[in-house]
């Protein structure tokens, strides 16, 4: 089990879910991944709801993402990445909500470069370099929430870039850049009304996150 021996955080950071690898190289000697990303174009989510009377619970979600990866080796390692984002990026979420037996759960989420590396060798070196020159990222929720029997989590994020990685290597070198030249905006406008379990409603923009941790596997 591996336990937690040394963190660094510069900081809170948002998972990116979605992934994808490309140029990778595996043979005896270990791994040598090279990603490169650029994302030119518009990306735009916008999704409107209208949601009365439901038993159980309702979750709903818009996303706008320029480029994400995840990268997972169980070797030696060299993980090279690099992204760039330039066009416009957003999401918005519209919801009108009432009558839910259950939670509700209305978000909305934007990011420019999102990369995820995890490593379990016994040598791994990390160079991550993201640039996001979107034309200003925003992400909204504007909601009307009533009648609500469980609880209700209503939330807008806006992230330049995100990068996390962690390794139980002894030897684990990281050199990280991130350059955000964009203004990052993120808001929520809601009307909640009658709900039993709770109201969690949050707003947050950031330009730049980094976490990066080494684990230690010594008993």
């Amino acid at each position: 089990m591996k336990t937690l021996v040394r963190i660094l955080i510069t900081a809170t950071a948002l998972t990116a879910a979605p992934a994808f690898a490309g140029g990778s190289n595996n043979d005896s000697t270990g791994a040598d991944v090279v990603n490169g990303q650029i994302s030119l174009g518009d990306v735009w989510s916008h999704m409107t709801v209208n949601v009365a009377t439901v038993d159980g619970s309702v979750s709903e979600a818009a996303t706008g993402v320029g480029n994400t990866v995840q990268i997972l080796t169980m070797t030696d390692s060299k993980v090279t990445n690099s992204q760039v984002t330039k066009g416009a990026i957003g999401s918005r979420l519209d919801a009108n909500v009432t009558g839910v037996n259950g939670d509700v759960s209305l978000t909305s989420t934007t990011l420019c470069n999102g990369a995820d590396i995890s490593t379990d060798p016994n040598v791994t070196a990390v160079s991550s370099k993201q640039i996001c020159a979107s034309g200003d990222p925003s992400a909204a929720v504007n909601a009307n929430v009533s009648g609500i029997n469980g609880f209700a989590t209503i939330a807008a994020s806006a992230i330049g870039n995100q990068m996390e990685t962690d390794s139980n290597a002894a030897n684990f070198p990281v050199k990280n850049y991130q350059e955000n030249q964009s203004g990052m905006y993120a808001t929520v406008n809601a009307n909640v009304n009658n709900v039993a379990n709770g109201v969690n409603a949050s707003s947050v923009a950031v330009g730049n996150t980094a976490q990066i941790v080494q684990y230690n596997t010594n008993p």
